[in-house]
């Protein structure tokens, strides 16, 4: 089978565990933004607490009905919050019994998974224990006990590396004295931490006792914590999640409760465990995620009213999507195949119109949709996989890679180096053009070898017309008599009377003025303005900013300007969207098989660069973050440290762009141009001409990390 064809929408059931998470960030946006943001205000918890922030969350989350993405959205909200909170999946399903062994078992073997966090420690389970270590350590230190006399490490390396310094193999010995002093370090414990951390000093005993055992024999130190009766594994467990959620917010997700459909006992189960985990962990938000048939019949119908006041006090109902959330669903499954950017509208036109998507009476879910698409597909994908007549007749969109190559110039601004010397061009008599399209390369679509007869002539003039009235993506200028050889624009391809150049040129050194288009149309082309006067403006407008007060990054007026260019940008894909915690629009750039987050908001505002960095994450592909910095307004990528996420994470994900005084001059010079030609007749055409003196910019942006 010919994998281009192979239907991109066979897979509309979401599998557990899989690392494809084409996340669409409008479906279920608002009810995504409400569970992360529960879980990230447990993060630093405020040292006063009410009696009431001792108790956990419980957001019920309803969907009208199977293929509202249930399961992809639990997902999606594991792998944003992976960096901050640690994610159970409570074990429910009909293959065992729900009961506080089995989940004791399950939460054991989850924390026993290598930690996301990506440091010394092996296991979030490692890592709870040291950090467990460190801050008993920690409150004798603060009381000034004379247990801590001997202790081989500094305050310091116990709150910042307590995951190196507490391993059983570290040269210090911490780990040696931990488990010489443990015992006496639990039972003198203060009032105030075992009330902090949930235990009693005899709790707090036997879990110091027990995870050290584990740190030096592995899964056999844990061999008292097997066979417990459902008593004792519920008083196990709530005392392990206790000390985990100490260290870290904790996220327990119950989910795939489909096969207890219309079960006499498992939702009164379910709501007991529930409950109890809820009342008795203070940093946790637990997620009951199921569709409104399950709810109706394993719990609604079969509950006591005080339980359900405890399940349905938080209520999410995942609502029908909006059009423009289905075609970013079915647009991010198309641009895995090889259909053009054309291509892709016109099938999303004809899915849309076919299923009446704009129609308010119809109802769009993602599963719904992505089968429409496969239908849609699999009668027709060669219908798209082919050019149009429509597409055949008008040029091909401009990529970035077919614009003009100034990295030399952008450079030179960079390191603040003279700008390189124009290159020589051509003579004025070009040598004779090859006969063939293969010698030439890529066919000129306006040549017209001699002796054409006049009719494909006209054709041949009537096309470059259009041209010019069109996008301006080819320019013909008419013919000059330059007054040196280093005037005649370069790569010119003659054609009776006219020269042709493409876009990609530098910019010409003479005005635009086709005066054949008045010979062959009595009516006027529209308003132009020449590349020459446009890019003398900009560096005079550029030079003016320079000698002016001492430049600031003014962001807002860097996002508008690129919102305003990169929608009139032909080699890119750009759409807005607005995050928590912001004052600005973010803009995503999709080219070239890269997708772009662009963020414009102050590097003080460290929560909305901390939502953008784990939508990042979540997304799949992971997205790359550019932001913009300058001597005025320093990026510092420290900020996200203070979240959890690693250097190397940061690295991988973030792009600041350093901009210098020049290059931030030529940011604002181009929007004081664009500003005086808003509106002019000439807009059109000086918006195209700008997007290309800043073509170094958008390089700079769209390169991977």
């Amino acid at each position: 089978m010919n994998q281009d064809l192979r239907n991109p929408f066979l897979d509309d059931v979401f599998v557990p565990g899989s690392d494809r998470l084409p996340g669409v960030a409008r479906i279920h946006h608002s009810a995504f933004e409400r569970v992360v943001a529960s879980v990230e205000s447990l993060v630093s918890p405020t040292e006063e607490n009410s009696p009431a922030d001792f108790l956990g969350r419980l957001i019920l989350v309803k969907a009208p009905r199977a293929g509202y993405g249930k399961s992809h959205f639990s997902a999606r909200i594991e792998k944003r919050l992976a960096p901050l909170a640690t994610t159970f999946s409570l074990p429910f399903d009909p293959s065992r019994p729900i009961s506080w062994p089995v989940v004791f078992s399950s939460a054991l073997r989850q924390l026993g998974h290598a930690s996301p966090t990506k440091s010394v420690a092996t296991s979030l389970l490692d890592e709870t224990s040291r950090f467990l270590f460190a801050q008993l350590t920690l409150a004798h230190r603060q009381e000034g006990s004379s247990l801590l006399d001997d202790c081989p490490v500094d305050d310091t390396q116990l709150r910042s590396q307590f995951a190196q310094v507490l391993s059983p193999d570290h040269p210090s010995g911490a780990f040696g004295w931990m488990d010489k002093r443990g015992r006496e370090l639990c039972y003198q414990a203060s009032p105030g931490f075992q009330e902090a951390i949930g235990l009693r000093g005899s709790e707090l005993g036997f879990w110091t006792r027990l995870l050290m055992d584990q740190q030096l024999r592995g899964e056999a130190g844990l061999e008292s914590l097997r066979g417990l009766s459902s008593g004792e594994a519920r008083e196990r467990l709530l005392q392990l999640l206790r000390i985990h959620s100490f260290y870290r917010p904790v996220l327990l997700v119950a989910d795939g409760l489909d096969g207890f459909f219309q079960s006499d006992s498992a939702g009164l189960e379910i709501a007991n465990l529930l409950t109890g985990i809820r009342q008795s962990i203070p940093r946790s938000v637990t997620l009951l995620s199921l569709n409104e048939d399950i709810w109706e019949s394993v719990f609604e119908q079969r509950l006591p009213s005080a339980l359900l006041d405890r399940l349905d006090g938080e209520t999410e109902t995942l609502r029908a999507i909006a059009p423009e959330a289905a075609s970013e669903l079915i647009r991010s499954r198309l641009e895995s195949t090889p259909l053009s950017f054309t291509g892709i509208d016109r099938f999303l036109d004809r899915l849309e119109h076919e299923h009446l998507w704009m129609d308010a009476e119809t109802k769009l879910y993602p599963r719904g949709v992505l089968r429409q698409a496969k239908e849609l597909w699999d009668l027709h994908a060669k219908d798209f996989l082919q050019p149009s007549e429509e597409d055949a007749d008008t040029d091909s969109p401009i990529s970035l890679a077919g614009l003009t190559d100034k990295a030399e110039f952008f450079e030179a601004l960079r390191d603040e180096k003279p700008l390189p010397a124009t290159p020589p061009r051509p003579p004025a008599q070009s040598p004779p053009l090859p006969s063939s399209s293969q010698e030439r390369g890529v066919e000129n679509p306006f040549f017209a070898p001699p002796g054409m007869p006049p009719r494909e002539k006209l054709a041949g003039i009537d096309s470059i017309i259009a041209d010019i009235r069109g996008t301006g993506k080819r320019v013909v200028s008419e013919p000059s008599a330059p007054s040196s050889p280093s005037e005649t624009p370069p790569e010119t391809l003659e054609a009776g009377d006219l020269k042709v150049r493409t876009i990609s040129e530098p910019f010409p050194t003479a005005p635009v003025a086709p005066q054949i288009l008045e010979d062959l149309d009595e009516e006027k082309p529209s308003a132009r303005v020449s590349k020459a006067e446009l890019e003398r403006e900009l560096k005079e407008t550029q030079k003016s900013v320079l000698e002016s007060a001492p430049l600031e990054l003014q962001l807002p007026r860097i996002g508008e300007l690129l919102r305003i260019v990169g929608a009139n940008h032909r080699g890119l894909h750009q759409t807005e969207e607005r995050f928590p915690s912001s004052q600005t629009t973010c803009l995503r750039w999709a080219v070239r098989g890269l997708s772009v987050l662009i963020g414009f908001e102050s590097p003080k505002n460290v929560y909305f660069w901390n939502h953008l960095l784990q939508h990042s994450l979540a997304a799949s592909p992971p997205e790359k973050i550019s932001a913009f910095s300058h001597h005025s307004q320093s990026f510092d990528p420290g900020l996200f440290a203070s979240f959890g996420f690693s250097p190397s994470v940061i690295g991988r994900h973030i792009d600041i762009i350093e901009m210098n005084d020049k290059e931030l001059s030529m940011l604002y010079a181009a929007d004081e141009v664009r500003k005086k030609y808003e509106n002019r007749p000439e807009n059109d055409q000086a918006t195209e001409l700008i997007t290309l003196f800043l073509d170094p910019l958008w390089r700079r942006i769209s390169r991977p990390v």
